[in-house]
């Protein structure tokens, strides 16, 4: 909340080099989410106090890092006094969501124009974003269930409709935070019930088909008044994490059982936690820290689940292709040993 944006471009984690940042300047306000643009050359950006969704362009220079900022485009009221509690971007650049604390979620053009307004039937919303394939917007809240809307355009581009794709049903209670696998054919969803739950989702919604349940886990009873703050799922769809106030538990999504759990990570409570887009690396943001570690856990799932196919394979080639990829994640974790030895 001190009014800066700081733009960085990501080392490898582990190298003692100072993070080199350019500021970007809030004026007589704060951002609270931001997503970048496909092509890392516009901000997306949803402010506390105007509570509004705006763009910044972003200047780079010649060797591709940040260079300056500055304002682009501020999309109009449409939120009303709700609060903003999330934006996101489709990765095909087709357009723009902004969800609030009542049960407005809003798709927009790159333009600013509202195409849609969703009442998503909530009560309250808890969180909601833009799948990893463009397609889709989800929201969750006070209700047991996560709504998954497509976002569909013609051929030639244009905005057609909002409509229902699919749902995640079987928590009993509030569903606090969810999220997609990278190819968007796994969710995960964390809920006041106390338990967190896989969903196979690679169906043919169109005809009916409702995603499928694989796994339902519980994390650890915590302390009064606390509650899980947020969720990632790994690219792959192997590997579950949900963050309380200082600690993250790492599960498994195949068995359910817990890889790790770190503890005490920051005196300020967690507000952010993502997996790298190559699975090998987990950030958790809290405070004004970046906290960056090895997703060992994740490759040693990837391991699990690789052998366990390569019993049910039923040809030698899927069985040598299967062995591949495990020798490679297996050479994957020995550099993780070795960096942390």
């Amino acid at each position: 909340n001190d009014r800066v944006i700081l733009l960085s471009v990501p080392q490898e984690p582990g190298r003692r080099r100072e993070h080199k940042s350019v500021r970007l300047n809030v004026e007589l306000d704060h951002a609270k989410r931001a997503k970048w643009s496909p092509d890392n050359r516009a901000l997306v950006l949803c402010t506390a106090l105007e509570n509004r969704v705006h763009v910044y362009r972003v200047k780079r220079r010649e060797d591709g890092s940040p260079g300056s900022a500055e304002p682009l485009l501020q999309f109009r009221d449409a939120h009303r006094s709700s609060e903003l509690i999330n934006v996101g971007i489709a990765c095909n650049g087709n357009f723009i969501m902004s969800i609030s604390m009542d049960t407005t979620l809003c798709v927009w053009s790159l333009k600013g124009d509202l195409l849609a307004s969703l009442d998503t039937r909530h009560m309250n919303n808890y969180y909601g974003c833009v799948s990893p394939c463009g397609r889709f917007v989800a929201s969750s809240g006070f209700t047991p269930d996560v709504k998954v809307w497509e976002v569909c355009f013609s051929k030639t581009g244009e905005f057609k409709e909002v409509k229902r794709a699919f749902e995640l049903k079987g928590h009993t209670s509030g569903v606090f935070c969810f999220a997609f696998s990278n190819d968007s054919s796994r969710m995960a969803s964390v809920s006041r019930d106390g338990t967190w739950k896989l969903w196979d989702c690679n169906i043919e919604y169109q005809k009916g088909q409702e995603p499928y349940l694989l796994t339902t886990g519980e994390f650890p009873p915590l302390a009064e008044g606390s509650t899980p703050r947020c969720l990632a799922l790994s690219p792959d769809g192997r590997t579950v994490a949900i963050a309380t106030d200082d600690e993250v538990h790492v599960f498994c999504g195949r068995t359910a059982q817990l890889n790790a759990k770190l503890e005490h990570l920051h005196n300020d409570p967690i507000v952010a936690l993502q997996f790298s887009p190559s699975g090998r690396y987990m950030a958790v943001a809290a405070g004004k820290h970046v906290l960056i570690f090895n997703n060992v856990a994740g490759y040693q799932n990837a391991v699990e689940d690789l052998e366990e196919r390569k019993k049910a394979a039923s040809s030698a080639s899927i069985r040598d292709r299967l062995q591949a990829q495990i020798d490679e994640a297996r050479s994957i974790l020995k550099t993780m040993e070795a960096k942390d030895a």
